[in-house]
């Protein structure tokens, strides 16, 4: 997974914690949505923006591939 850049508004102010990300995954393992679901504001959209940079390994189901969601968390510590 790449790593999300620390917004510098976001360490300005002191904010760190979790960010989650839930994913939609398609069949080549390309992420095709990311949607910040919890986490600090002023966190979400770098996370959502490596969350959408990220790429799986296809996954299969009955030797076909699928479309899978997840989720993604990210931690911010400064």
């Amino acid at each position: 997974l790449p790593k999300p850049a620390y917004p510098a508004a976001a360490k300005a102010v002191g904010a760190s914690g979790s960010v989650t990300v839930q994913v939609l995954i398609d069949e080549n393992g390309n992420v095709v949505s990311a949607s910040a679901v919890s986490g600090h504001p002023l966190l979400r959209a770098a996370a959502v923006a490596a969350a959408r940079s990220a790429k799986f390994s296809p996954t299969q189901l009955s030797g076909q591939p699928v479309k899978v969601s997840g989720v993604i968390t990210y931690n911010f510590v400064q």
